[in-house]
C-alpha cells in the first residue's frame, strides 16, 4: 500500500499539488467503511500523477517547441469553417485550434533544423504508453509478491487482534470498527465455503433450471448491450448537426450510468454467491464500457475514415470524408467530450442522484425507499467510472495531446466529490473487498484499458486506412506518421543507420526473444523452488509449535 502512495521526491517540488499528501484520516476512512477504501483513494492519486507525466511530456517536447520555433506565415493549422463547433456547451470553439488538438500543430520539418517535432510527438506518446504500461505491470507484480504474506484466522482475529494500550474512547470505537470488518471479510469466505458445499447436494434437475435460468438472463444481458450499441450508433448518425453533436457522448455516459444497476439487478437472480456476483457483475461492466467504447471508435472510422464504404462519393478525394478535413481533431474533440461528460456524470451522481435517494430514505416509508436502501460506497464501481475516463483520455492522447491535462483536473475534482459523497450520503457497504484483492482488481482494468487504446494508436501509427489529414497537422505530408521516423533515420550517418536496421530486423528479435525467455524460465523457476522451500518452512514451523513438541520440550 505504501509503495503505491510514495512519489519521487522531485515531483513534490515540480508538482505538489499531484504528490498531496493524502489526509491522515485516510486510515481512519478504511477503518470506518471497510477496506478498499484507502486502495481507491491512493488510485485516483495513482491515476493523477501518470496524467500529469503525459501533460510534462506533451508540454516539454511539443508543445514548447512548437511556441518556440512559431513562424506566423504558417498559418492556421485548420482552415476555418471546417468542422468547427464548441467543445463544451458553452461558445469556447476557439479551442479547437488551440495547442489542445492534433490540428494546432503545423510544422514542417527541415532537414536543417535541430529539433523534430513530428519524431518527438511519436516518440513521446509512444514512451508514455510504454511508462504506462510498466508502471501498472510492476504494481501488479508487487500484488503477486504481496498476497503470500501471512493470513490470520477468524479464531486468532478474535482473540489477539484488540490493543490493549488504548485508553481513548475514540481510539476503542474505531478499533472495534476495524475487527468488526475484518470479520466481516472471513464472514463471507465461511459463507462461501458453506454455498459452496449446498451446491454440491444439488440434483440433476436444479442444475438444469439454475443453468437455464442463466442462459436466459445472459441472452437478456446480451440484447441489452446490443441495443447500447444500437442506441450509439443512432446517436453518431444524428450527430452530423451542430444542436446534437453532444448526443453520442451523452448516450454513453447514460449507458455507462445506468446498465450497471440493470447488469446487477439481473446478477442477483441468478443464484451466484455474494464474491462470485460482485464479480461477474464487475466483468460484465468492464466489457460494456470498453465495447461501448471500442464500437463508438468503429462509428467514427465508418463515417470520418470511410471504412468499408471507401468508393463514396465524399471519400475518393482524400481517402477519407471530405466533410472532415481535419478528422484528427474530430476525434479528439469527441474524446474531450466524453471525458467531460463522464466527469459531469460523476458529478450528477454524487450531487443528484444520491442526495434524492438519501432523502427519499430518510423521510419515506415507502416499499421503494426499503428496496433501495442508504447507498454503499461500492468500490469497485466507482473504480470502473474513473478507469473508464482514462481509458477515453490514453485513447484521444495523439489527437488531443493535452487531454490528459483535462483528466489532471477530473480526477482532482472527483477525489473530492468522492470523498463527499463517501461521508455524507453512503454507508459502510456490506460487501467488503480485501485491499490486495482491490489492487488486483484496479490493475487489471487499468490494463484492459491500456490495451483498448493501444489499438486506435496502432491504426493512426502505422495503418494506411487512417491516412493522415491533408489540411492540418504534423504529418500532413505523410501517407502514414510512422513515416515521419523513416525520414528521421535517413539522415543519420551510414553506421547509424545500420545499427538501427539490424536492431529492427527479425533476426534480432528473435534472439532478443530467445534470450528473454531463457531469463523468465530462470526467475520462474527460482520463484517456483523458493514457493516450495517457504512452504517447508510453514510445515516444519508447525510441527515446531505443535502441541506434542512443547510437551517434549
Amino acid at each position: 500500500m505504501h509503495q503505491l502512495d510514495q512519489c519521487p521526491k522531485t515531483f513534490y517540488i515540480v508538482f505538489p499539488l499531484c504528490c498531496l499528501k493524502l489526509p491522515r484520516e485516510l486510515q481512519l476512512w478504511d477503518r470506518n467503511f471497510g477496506p478498499g477504501i484507502q486502495s481507491y483513494f491512493t488510485f485516483l492519486r495513482f491515476l493523477l500523477f501518470i496524467n500529469f507525466l503525459a501533460v510534462l511530456l506533451a508540454t516539454g517536447f511539443i508543445v514548447l517547441p512548437v511556441l518556440i520555433a512559431h513562424d506566423p506565415s504558417w498559418g492556421t493549422a485548420c482552415p476555418p469553417g471546417v468542422g468547427t463547433f464548441g467543445l463544451i456547451p458553452l461558445p469556447l470553439g476557439f479551442l479547437e485550434h488551440s495547442y489542445l488538438f492534433y490540428g494546432g500543430y503545423n510544422m514542417k520539418w527541415d532537414n536543417n533544423s535541430l529539433y523534430n517535432v513530428h519524431l518527438a510527438y511519436l516518440l513521446s506518446i509512444l514512451g508514455y504508453f510504454l511508462a504506462c504500461f510498466i508502471w501498472i505491470f510492476r504494481h501488479f507484480v508487487q500484488w503477486k509478491m504481496q498476497r503470500w504474506d501471512f493470513k490470520q484466522n477468524a479464531s486468532a482475529k478474535i482473540f489477539t487482534e484488540w490493543d490493549f494500550c488504548i485508553q481513548s474512547p475514540e481510539a476503542a470505537a474505531l478499533k472495534q470498527k476495524n475487527i468488526y470488518n475484518g470479520l466481516k471479510v472471513h464472514e463471507i469466505s465461511l459463507w462461501n465455503q458453506n454455498r459452496h458445499m449446498q451446491n454440491q447436494q444439488r440434483t440433476r434437475k436444479q442444475l438444469a433450471q439454475l443453468y437455464l435460468l442463466r442462459l436466459l438472463i445472459n441472452g437478456v444481458i446480451l440484447l441489452l448491450m446490443v441495443a447500447a450499441f444500437y442506441i450509439i450508433y443512432l446517436q453518431d448518425a444524428a450527430s452530423l448537426g451542430v444542436l446534437v453533436q453532444y448526443l453520442p457522448p451523452v448516450a454513453i455516459s447514460g449507458v455507462n450510468l445506468f446498465m450497471p444497476f440493470l447488469l446487477h439487478a439481473l446478477a442477483q437472480l441468478e443464484n451466484y454467491s455474494p464474491s462470485d456476483e460482485v464479480n461477474l457483475t464487475i466483468v460484465r461492466c468492464v466489457l460494456l464500457r470498453l465495447s461501448c467504447l471500442g464500437m463508438f471508435l468503429f462509428f467514427l472510422g465508418h463515417r470520418i475514415l470511410c471504412w468499408g464504404s471507401s468508393s463514396a462519393v465524399q471519400c475518393q478525394p482524400c481517402g477519407y470524408n471530405k466533410l472532415y478535413q481535419c478528422w484528427e481533431n474530430r476525434i479528439g474533440q469527441e474524446m474531450y467530450k466524453m471525458t467531460i461528460f463522464n466527469f459531469l456524470t460523476t458529478l450528477a451522481s454524487s450531487f443528484l442522484i444520491s442526495p434524492l435517494r438519501r432523502l427519499l430514505v430518510r423521510y419515506s416509508s415507502s416499499a421503494v425507499a426499503r428496496w433501495l436502501g442508504k447507498e454503499e460506497f461500492l468500490v469497485p464501481h466507482n473504480v470502473l467510472d474513473i478507469v473508464t475516463i482514462q481509458t477515453v483520455i490514453w485513447t484521444g492522447i495523439f489527437f488531443c495531446p493535452l487531454l490528459p491535462l483535462v483528466g489532471c483536473a477530473s480526477i482532482f475534482l472527483a477525489f473530492y466529490i468522492k470523498k463527499y459523497t463517501l461521508f455524507r450520503n453512503c454507508q459502510p457497504s456490506t460487501r467488503l473487498f480485501r485491499a490486495s484483492r482491490s489492487k488486483f482488481l484496479f490493475q487489471i482494468m487499468l490494463l484492459l484499458g491500456l490495451f483498448l487504446a493501444c489499438t486506435p494508436l496502432s491504426f493512426s501509427y502505422f495503418s494506411s486506412r487512417a491516412s493522415p489529414s491533408h489540411a492540418c497537422g504534423l504529418f500532413a505530408n505523410y501517407a502514414v506518421p510512422w513515416h515521419a521516423v523513416s525520414t528521421a533515420v535517413s539522415v543519420l550517418p551510414a553506421s547509424v543507420q545500420l545499427i538501427l536496421d539490424y536492431a529492427t530486423s527479425s533476426v534480432f528479435c528473435f534472439s532478443l526473444l530467445m534470450l528473454l525467455s531463457l531469463i523468465l524460465t530462470v526467475i520462474i523457476a527460482q520463484a517456483q523452488e523458493n514457493r516450495r522451500v517457504i512452504e517447508r518452512l510453514k510445515k516444519q514451523r508447525e510441527l515446531v509449535s505443535s502441541p506434542a513438541a512443547l510437551d517434549a520440550r
